[in-house]
């Protein structure tokens, strides 16, 4: 909380930090009175960014409290968010309780209850034993063969088959999701919904109503050095608030699954460009495009979770035996499907190991790191804003394209990233420690006892090394001779016992590997159900690599481009940074581009250059063709034109430049920080 001077020259008075419920103390010096301060709030968790104060009053009409309401959207974390019907699934001292989308597989083994201090210390920070499953600096995790990406797509997965459509108030009616439920399956709904008709919001009924609405990514702050805004579809839809619109608001929870979330948007967007073309032949009788588009984004998204994801980060040999034997012990054939809590509490947890603190997001800015650590950090990933231009995630960094030249996940280990053990987060800020209590609380049996259960030979915690995060707990309490560890940590330290962290053990790849196989099997409108035998990808594989993976997917995603004219470039000028650099005050232009594939006729056009409207030359311009408008003299040339003006038209500090067509119609818009 910062104070000032009402009507002042923002004197500042003071700044307070809030408790964890929101309080802070003002203490009366007789200097100012209360009523004369106005109050800003800056939020950690958000990097520093201001929340506006939306209302004061005094509770109560109590004369020594003053109550703040801060207008401020609350954005989940991974793993800090609860999936409704998961605890009325755990096992209890009266036995297992009953919920329809999740359910405990093994109800007949004993829950793992060790006191929560020990969990504390294995997953915390500052205990007994430090901090035994933070990554040290001095012995970092090695990289992994599996590309970065995957371990946001398993976190897209994730928030796929938990999605809960169902409305605020049957959630209060029904919180273990006993009557109004919805099938856990891979079907998309996360992105979809259930249909356009149920979310309107997420279609684009004014263009093409086929095609799902997206937005352009903000011009980046001036502390980060400016820049242009993006092009259409370099962002998801937002209202004013820069709240995202989409079907799973989880999936704005950090930029890189915004992104991934906006890349199967994307492909969405480029399947029905292909079916309107030389894709036609996929259209099935009686199915419209939109149907069609939406089939073989789920086939294809299947495809990748069977084909390209599993594989990363399952052992082949688990694989192999439920090809050929089928599941064993998750989602077996015959029973309704519901979500394993060993999967969902424990196994599938797997990933957070696989986050780095940072990622390379693009060509530009480089390695931004995943959550700001406090105000005034810097750049970072977190989600639910706007995502800034220079912040655009180029795939091809973070999955292989073929070349084989892009950034490592971490192995899988008992050791995560430092960021996960510091989350902008209410409650406790490891994601370790939630993780562990979680597994607590859902009654998940020991690994070992599982592993033992599923026919495999336990590995005791002394196996996994006398240096190992859970040995060097278990000395702290005096519990040395301990032979069992919660299911999440086993399916860890069990990845780096069996595979050198490459991809999971056994225990972890058969409840994973069965879990999601399962749901897909289990779904009559999967590709193993409704597709032709042996069907295989059949939109175009932009990459060379071996097999359709989720590149093919990005790659074809970015292939849809904007259908028409768009502001490509802008040069404001030697004083504001974007653009050129040095030269002459009326050296600004603004570079336009046709995107589309007709020729764009400029007659009638007006170009606005923060409310100074020229009009543009009667001229065609081709596709891919540009024109730079100068704001100087100069002579026209069929690539350049010049507005003649006297004087600079471009703010320094930034601007918005539009277009109109001859109707008045806004065509385009970008904007720039300088």
């Amino acid at each position: 909380m910062v104070g000032e001077r009402r009507g002042g020259d923002g004197d500042r008075i003071g700044y307070w930090t809030t408790d964890d419920d929101g309080g802070f103390v003002l203490e009366p010096d007789g200097g100012v009175d209360v009523d004369e301060v106005s109050f800003t709030v800056r939020n950690p968790a958000g990097g520093g960014s201001e929340e506006p104060v939306r209302r004061r009053g005094r509770p109560d009409g109590d004369e020594g409290a003053l109550r703040l309401t801060v207008n401020a959207h609350r954005i989940a974390i991974h793993g800090g968010t609860e999936h409704r019907g998961m605890n009325e699934a755990a096992c209890t001292d009266a036995g297992p309780i009953r919920s329809h989308r999740f359910h405990t597989q093994f109800p007949e083994l004993d829950p793992y209850e060790r006191d929560d201090d020990l969990l504390r210390t294995l997953g915390g920070t500052g205990g007994e034993a430090d901090a035994p499953m933070m990554e040290s600096p001095n012995d970092p995790v090695g990289d992994a063969e599996t590309p970065a990406g995957y371990g946001i797509f398993g976190q897209f997965v994730d928030h796929d088959i938990t999605f809960d459509p169902t409305s605020d108030i049957d959630r209060r009616n029904d919180p273990a999701a006993l009557r109004n439920f919805r099938t856990p399956a891979l079907d998309l709904d996360s992105m979809y919904r259930t249909n356009a008709e149920a979310a309107p919001f997420l279609y684009d009924h004014e263009t093409d109503e086929r095609k799902l609405l997206t937005g352009e990514a903000g011009a980046p702050d001036a502390a980060d050095g400016g820049g242009l805004s993006g092009l259409p579809g370099t962002d998801l839809q937002r209202n004013e608030q820069g709240v995202a619109l989409i079907g799973d608001p989880r999936n704005d929870e950090n930029v890189v699954v915004s992104q991934l979330q906006l890349a199967f948007v994307n492909f969405h967007n480029r399947v029905v460009d292909h079916l309107r073309g030389p894709g036609a032949d996929l259209v099935e009788d009686g199915e419209s495009v939109l149907e069609a588009a939406q089939r073989l984004v789920r086939w294809h998204y299947q495809w990748v979770v069977r084909h390209d994801f599993l594989p990363r980060i399952c052992d082949r040999y688990v694989l192999d035996d439920i090809e050929d034997r089928g599941r064993q012990f998750f989602l077996p054939p015959g029973r309704t499907p519901a979500i394993p809590v060993e999967f969902g509490g424990a196994a599938y947890r797997f990933g957070h190991s696989m986050i780095p603190n940072a990622f390379d997001v693009n060509g530009e800015v480089g390695e931004v790191p995943l959550f700001p650590t406090g105000p005034g950090d810097g750049r970072s990933l977190r989600g639910g804003r706007p995502v800034p231009s220079d912040l655009v995630v180029d795939w091809s960094r973070l999955l292989d394209t073929g070349d084989g030249d892009y950034q490592h996940a971490r192995k899988t280990e008992p050791l995560l990233a430092p960021t996960l053990f510091d989350l902008p987060i209410s409650g406790d800020s490891s994601l370790a420690v939630r993780n562990l209590r979680r597994g607590k609380a859902l009654g998940i049996p020991s690994g070992q006892d599982v592993a033992a259960r599923m026919g495999y030979d336990p590995i005791r915690n002394e196996a996994f090394g006398e240096d190992s995060p859970m040995m060097k707990t278990l000395r702290a309490h005096g519990r040395g001779a301990d032979p069992d560890s919660p299911l999440w940590y086993y399916v860890l330290a069990e990845a780096e016992h069996q595979q050198d962290g490459e991809r999971l053990g056994a225990v972890g790849s058969r409840i994973v590997a069965e879990t999601l196989i399962g749901l897909i099997e289990a779904d009559e409108t999967a590709y193993p159900n409704a597709a032709p035998d042996d069907w295989e990808p059949s939109l175009p594989q932009p990459t060379p690599t071996e097999g359709y993976t989720l590149a093919d997917v990005t790659a074809f995603a970015a292939e849809a481009a904007p259908d028409g004219l768009v502001i490509d470039a802008v040069d404001a000028g030697p004083g504001s940074g974007v653009g050129g650099g040095p030269g002459d005050a009326l050296d600004e232009s603004v570079t336009l581009r046709n995107l589309g594939d007709e020729p764009v006729d400029l007659t009638g056009y007006v170009i606005d250059l923060g409310g100074q409207r020229d009009g543009l030359p009667s001229a065609t311009l081709g596709p891919d063709e540009t024109l730079t408008v100068h704001v100087g003299a100069g002579a026209d040339t069929d690539s350049d034109h010049y507005l003649g003006r006297g004087a600079p038209a471009l703010d320094d500090e930034g601007e918005v430049v539009a277009v109109y067509d001859a109707d008045g119609e806004r065509t385009t818009r970008r904007r720039y920080v300088g």
